[in-house]
């Protein structure tokens, strides 16, 4: 039986025709003339004297190595470069578990990435835990979930739909946790660069059986390069990866390849570009929900892709998501399309994209729609 995927069904059935989308969790795309302007003279005869044969299966060396330069550790021999982090990610999980195993997954995640996992081993879910408003994870429960049989802890730090962000304090108990008993430690990192707080150190920097997965369509705004990576220390699961890899896309696209590496070359100028969109977003995203306090809930703002709004109004949230794209053609993600058959996790929450320019319009429209839903007569 085919595992059903609850956000591309959603989106299938309400994405055509949407006038305003909220939806969107990557940050403003660049446009190819805009990233190509960008390039350095290197960059630019590379992409002049371009040869469209098969690139190597693992990633360019320079682009490899331009990864790896965002870590403290590691060098361009500890990457794989796949085809978006979500390969990355599927790959990764097919090279470490297997019948047999037991593995924890730290809900909500990417449904896909946790399919990847239950469809190989025995599987507990861990939830965030709420506090104030604000999501954290639960390092104690984590523990208490391990058996001897695990081999896997997966996560989605800086975490999509709720803006969970990693701690100093939760981080190293979760490495020492993972160290003492020889467990892998995966981390999906995409929405690092949109996070608020203070990037902490890559799980493959920190930890030898760590890997981080990333890539450029988030926080750079470049989803449509299909570019992700797996990075970690451990040069035998990378080589088990470039397997695992070979039966999917066997290499990325050699095109994607140079300008993937014209954006990691021009990180900070991307990075500030999009925050400074996401900060004008949230702000006004609070003026909207402040005028109806019996709708919404807005804890700290905690990543600048995308908020987790809770829905305190009549009906569910996944109702109201509905009516918002059915009568006004406004595109919000209901948190229900996180709903795991593993653990209970919060459905009672809308993520409200916040990376476009385009979002502050469709934030107006939202308030122009509770505008007129308030003031109609009530049946």
């Amino acid at each position: 039986m085919t595992a059903t995927f609850a956000l591309a069904a959603f989106l299938a059935r309400w994405a055509p025709g949407i006038r305003h989308d909220l939806a969107a969790s990557e940050s403003e795309p660049l446009a190819l003339a805009d990233l190509l302007a960008r390039a350095d003279d290197e960059d630019r005869a590379r992409w002049e004297r371009l040869n469209l044969g098969y690139p190597d299966p693992r990633g360019a060396p320079w682009l490899r190595a331009a990864v790896a330069a965002r870590h403290a550790v590691l060098s361009g021999d500890d990457v794989v470069c796949c085809s978006g982090a979500q390969e990355a990610l599927s790959c990764t999980v097919a090279s470490l578990v297997r019948p047999g195993d037991h593995a924890v997954v730290v809900l909500p995640i990417y449904q896909p990435a946790e399919q990847a996992v239950t469809a190989l081993c025995a599987t507990t879910g861990v939830p965030l835990r709420e506090e104030a408003g604000t999501w954290r994870l639960d390092t104690d429960r984590i523990a208490a979930a391990l058996r001897p049989e695990t081999r896997l802890v997966l996560m989605n730090l800086p975490n999509s739909p709720t803006g969970a962000q990693l701690e100093p304090e939760g981080l190293d108990a979760l490495v020492r946790l993972c160290r003492a008993r020889g467990i892998w430690l995966v981390n999906d990192e995409v929405y690092g660069l949109t996070a608020t707080a203070d990037a902490l150190p890559a799980v493959a920097d920190l930890y030898e059986r760590g890997v981080s997965v990333n890539g450029l369509s988030k926080g750079f705004g470049l989803p449509g390069l299909r570019v992700g990576w797996a990075a970690t220390r451990d040069r035998d699961l990378l080589a088990r990866i470039v397997v695992a890899k070979s039966r999917s896309s066997s290499c990325l696209s050699a095109t994607s390849e140079v300008l993937a590496h014209v954006a990691l070359k021009s990180e900070a100028a991307i990075r500030g570009r999009n925050r400074a969109i996401g900060t004008r977003n949230a702000s006004r995203l609070r003026q909207v929900a402040a005028r109806w306090p019996g709708l919404f809930e807005v804890g700290p703002a905690q990543n600048l892709a995308f908020a987790f709004v809770r829905y305190r109004g009549a009906g569910s949230s996944e109702a109201f998501a509905r009516e918002l794209a059915g009568t006004a053609g406004i595109l919000v993600l209901p948190g229900s399309l996180w709903r795991s058959p593993l653990a209970p996790v919060a459905e009672d929450g809308l993520r409200i994209g916040l990376g476009r320019h385009a979002s502050e319009g469709a934030l107006g429209a939202l308030a122009a729609h509770l505008s007129r839903r308030a003031a109609a007569p009530v049946a």
